[in-house]
């Protein structure tokens, strides 16, 4: 058990974990659409933003739709993080590719105009190489994910 102020694993004051957005939860659990739990935040309250989206390729976790839907789909909750987003807030946005007949689609590409309209600056592309995946027959495997590391001012990460 944690305490409230990370001293006393052994304190009786655990946690407060929620599983609806409250500002007296240490921690919120939301299970569902993320497009209803940031609705409910106040605006620009949040430091940090880390997520890593489906990438719209038919997981058992997600409905697979045109791309384009799924490029709208994104640029909304994006622009919810953006709004939700302190200055000088972060948000890390961890991408795959989106593959359709044969051919790979470059999702972190494909956002990236989205979070620049926001008037977001890219600190960092971080592209994260692993070893697990798909075996692919008809080009090379993809072995990779990035993370794209954006701001809100100028002023942060300089």
């Amino acid at each position: 058990m944690a305490s409230r102020n990370g001293t006393d694993k052994n304190a009786r004051s655990a946690f407060l974990v929620g599983e609806h957005w409250s500002a007296k939860n240490d921690v919120t659990l939301f299970a569902g659409d993320c497009r209803e739990l940031l609705a409910r935040l106040p605006a620009r309250s949040v430091q940090l933003v880390v997520t890593s989206p489906p990438y719209n390729i038919g997981k058992t976790y997600e409905r697979r739709v045109s791309l384009p839907d799924y490029l709208q789909r994104e640029r909304e909750v994006i622009n919810l993080c953006v709004d939700k987003l302190r200055a000088g807030g972060s948000i890390c946005w961890q991408i795959g590719n989106h593959v359709a007949e044969g051919e790979i689609f470059p999702l972190d590409t494909l956002l990236y105009p989205y979070f620049k309209e926001r008037g977001l600056h890219l600190r960092n592309r971080i592209i994260w190489h692993f070893e697990h995946g798909l075996h692919c027959s008809r080009r090379f495997s993809g072995r990779y994910e990035t993370i794209l590391w954006f701001t809100k001012d100028d002023a942060a990460g300089q």
